[in-house]
């Protein structure tokens, strides 16, 4: 159980405390009455203000008294009828004040912040043999003070057991083993007690001096240290104090003149021989140095203070991100709702827990105090590094929203002349912005670099640049496939009004003349992206021009491909057949009807123009030219797993595992099938053609009797008379007859007759319902005007008889 001596709130006055006791434990909570003693804390930053000040010598010497005197404590004393023991172990207290000569008061304040420590007496009989504690609080003492006051007596200089030369080995001993790899210095200050002046200070001091050095001399050293001297370790100065009961009044004042020395820095001058550990942590750096000498372990003054360094920077930055870092950061609501505004907050937030960690931790090793502030950066800067990643991300997010939207207006305003030139408007617009937010989401002062921050805005803009490649390969694809669906629609239009034109009137070169007006447009189409000896599609496409260029081809092949077999299907190439048929049949080379005179000229022609005919039959059903070969579609490696716009119909050209199959897909129009079907319509539609011609010709030779001509000349002479004398009639006559005779041979009479059959028909119709209102209104209107007459007063007249 441990029973180390524990310092309570009642305890911290300006009385002392014990530091460690008589069975060698460290107190409990020293800090509270460390901290509790300290003045001037506001004017001190640095926690560095303070000074230990440690006292050795002989029991019952009057260490306690000596200390009572010089700096105000209230160290317990021996009692003189006794000569016991009265300091047991080490005692600490703050000073109350500095005797002085300077004040009104003899007195000054202790506003150097000096901690005495007084350390249990050597060479006494309660602890004659226990050599162990005297090293012990010798090294305690030399670890942590910066003056140590070797009191001893005017006729014990000289004297090795008297003088404590012992003690002063012990002393040397331990502080080489402390300092020997870094030369830090102390003070021995050597207070000669009952001081006479018959031998002067100086001699005395003289005398000291030499018994030290030649100890020094004496002493095991390092390597390191072998040729090293006393006054690399140590300063000495000399004070004499007069006896207390025989000069009481001199006591006194060499005991202010001495408070002066401390007083006017003459001993802490520069505060050269400072531990450097600010005040807040002296407890802790102590009670570690006495817990490493308890347990006898090799004692590393520069390790423990970089530990409590350590721990005391580590403790107030865990504070600083707990308590001000963390719950502000958690405090925010929603911060990515306005993100530069959150920002601000935020990177003033850190700017400020750096401050007071700055305030703070610099008083400790400029090391340790440097490292935990990375630490502490790296900290904060994880967290921040997460919530700049949220509203990149957001932003990123929102900025590739907008391309569309942008490349969309902008190419509606034309303010670009081409699509590489207004995608390169779009991205750079896009990075513009995103440099100039995300320079506004810097979470860290201009003046600091961090490669937390920058690293993380690296990964953003390369998922930006890669977002921004993904839009620009879209719409270039958007784009190329725009474009090759806009040529391949203008091809269509134009190759299909040549097409109908040319096949509706077939020739023998007929493919010859469509294949080259298939170049002709071709050539059109492509002549404005013509670039040296290629293409240029102004896609920003640079090696995949030619890649465009033959989807283009494959586009435009795949449209004549679907427009020829579209086009040309049985219905087609029978209508075709009869149209050709009929206009060599009905009409001469100079485009006149044909009047049949006999049946000999009709057969002749007949024959001709059905042979002539059936000629175009296999050239409509194969894409043959003039030279015999077929239209061959070309060989492209491209890809096949297109969209829809990028050729991957049904009836696209596909590469088939024979070239000759694929080839005579494409050149076959028709199959023997249909063009056996085709042709066996067309002989029965040409033969119908046939039969009405000979019918006709039939109807014309049929003859008249010749006595029907007598007998109407007979029957009808009266009424010839009559038209031959009334001239009206006979113009009419001559106009009907030569109307009738030209109708008849250019066989019109039929049509003439079906529309003058039409013609009365419609009239009778108009003529019925013109008769049909009439009858039928008559009655109505009787029947409106006869209630009109009924309410009439009638008048009757009576005539008186003659």
């Amino acid at each position: 159980m441990d029973s180390s001596p524990v310092l309570k709130k009642g305890d911290i006055t300006t009385n002392s405390v014990q530091l460690i006791d008589e069975e060698k434990r460290f107190a409990k909570n020293l800090e509270t009455y460390v901290d509790a003693c300290y003045m001037n804390k506001s004017e001190d930053d640095s926690g560095l203000n303070y000074h230990i000040v440690s006292v050795f010598g002989s029991q019952s010497t009057g260490k306690s008294t000596l200390l009572n005197k010089l700096f105000g404590t209230q160290f317990d004393v021996m009692d003189e009828e006794k000569r016991q023991q009265t300091t047991k172990g080490i005692w600490f207290s703050h000073a109350n004040y500095i005797a002085s000569h300077d004040e009104t008061n003899l007195k000054t304040e202790n506003k150097k912040n000096v901690y005495v420590l007084d350390v249990e007496g050597v060479d006494g009989r309660e602890k004659a043999d226990d050599k162990d504690f005297e090293r012990k609080s010798a090294l305690f003492a030399l670890a942590t003070s910066e003056v140590l006051i070797v009191n001893i007596f005017e006729h014990q200089v000289g004297l090795y057991q008297g003088a404590n030369m012992e003690l002063l080995k012990t002393v040397m001993e331990v502080n080489l083993s402390l300092f020997h790899k870094q030369a830090e210095r102390c003070l021995l200050l050597f207070v000669i007690r009952d001081f006479t002046g018959l031998t002067p200070l100086s001699n005395l001091g003289q005398s000291l001096e030499a018994d030290m050095n030649r100890i020094w001399a004496d002493l095991n050293k390092p390597e390191e240290c072998k040729d090293s001297k006393l006054v690399d370790f140590f300063d000495l100065k000399f004070a004499s104090i007069s006896h207390k009961h025989y000069q009481p009044e001199k006591f006194d004042s060499d005991i202010r003149k001495l408070g002066d020395d401390f007083s006017n820095e003459t001993f802490f001058a520069n505060n050269r021989y400072h531990k450097k550990i600010p005040i807040d942590a002296w407890a802790l750096y102590s009670q570690q140095i006495w817990e490493q000498i308890e347990n006898n372990k090799d004692l590393d003054l520069p390790t423990q203070q970089i530990l409590v360094s350590r721990f005391k920077c580590n403790e107030i930055s865990t504070a600083l991100y707990d308590e001000i870092f963390d719950k502000e950061f958690n405090e925010l609501t929603l911060p990515e709702k306005d993100p530069l505004e959150s920002c601000k907050v935020l990177k003033a937030l850190r700017s400020k827990c750096l401050e007071l960690y700055d305030q703070q931790a610099s008083r400790y090793k400029s090391a340790v105090y440097l490292e935990t502030r990375k630490e502490l950066e790296l900290k904060m800067d994880l967290k921040l590094k997460d919530f700049q990643s949220r509203i990149l991300g957001l932003l990123i997010e929102k900025l590739v929203t907008e391309l569309d939207s942008a490349y969309a207006a902008l190419k509606k305003s034309k303010t670009t002349s081409n699509f590489e030139e207004t995608l390169k408007y779009v991205i750079d617009e896009t990075l513009d912005k995103f440099e100039t937010a995300s320079s506004q989401y810097i979470l860290v002062d201009d003046s600091e670099v961090s490669e937390i921050y920058a690293q993380n805005l690296k990964v953003h803009s390369e998922l930006l640049m890669a977002k921004l490649k993904d839009f620009s390969d879209r719409m270039r694809n958007k784009e190329s496939t725009a474009l090759v669906n806009k040529l391949g629609k203008k091809f269509q239009i134009k190759i299909k009004e040549y097409l109908i034109e040319e096949v509706t009137q077939p020739t023998d070169d007929l493919w010859d003349k469509v294949m080259s007006q298939f170049d002709q447009i071709v050539e059109k189409l492509l002549k404005t992206y013509e670039y040296g000896q290629g293409y240029d599609f102004q896609l920003g496409l640079k090696e995949g021009n030619d890649l465009l260029h033959l989807k283009i081809m494959k586009m435009i092949w795949k449209k004549y491909d679907v427009l020829v077999h579209d086009f040309i299907n049985e219905d087609t190439v029978s209508r075709i057949l009869r149209n050709v048929f009929e206009d060599k049949f009905k009409f001469d080379d100079k485009g006149l009807p044909i009047v049949w005179k006999d049946f000999n000229q009709l057969d002749s022609r007949f024959n001709k123009s059905k042979e002539e005919t059936l000629k175009l039959l296999p050239l409509l059903g194969t894409m043959r030219l003039s030279n015999g070969k077929t239209v061959q579609i070309p060989k492209y490696n491209i890809d096949e797993n297109d969209s829809e716009q990028e050729l991957d119909s049904a009836s696209e050209i596909e590469d088939d595992s024979d070239p000759d199959i694929n080839t005579n897909k494409f050149a076959r129009l028709l199959t023997t099938k249909q063009k056996a079907k085709i042709s066996k319509r067309f002989k029965k539609d040409a033969d119908a053609i046939y039969l009405d011609a000979k019918r006709l010709i039939a109807a014309n030779r049929t003859s008249i009797p010749p006595f029907m001509y007598v007998l109407l000349l007979v029957l009808g002479w009266n009424e010839f008379m009559m038209i031959l004398r009334n001239p009206i009639l006979f113009v009419l006559s001559i106009i009907l007859l030569t109307g009738f005779y030209f109708a008849y041979n250019m066989q019109m009479v039929g049509p003439i007759l079906t529309i003058t059959n039409s013609v009365l028909n419609q009239s009778k119709t108009v003529i019925k319902d013109k008769l049909k209102d009439f009858l039928l209104d008559e009655p109505e209107k009787q029947a409106s005007q006869s209630p009109q007459s009924e309410q009439k007063p009638t008048e009757t007249y009576e005539l008186d008889d003659l």
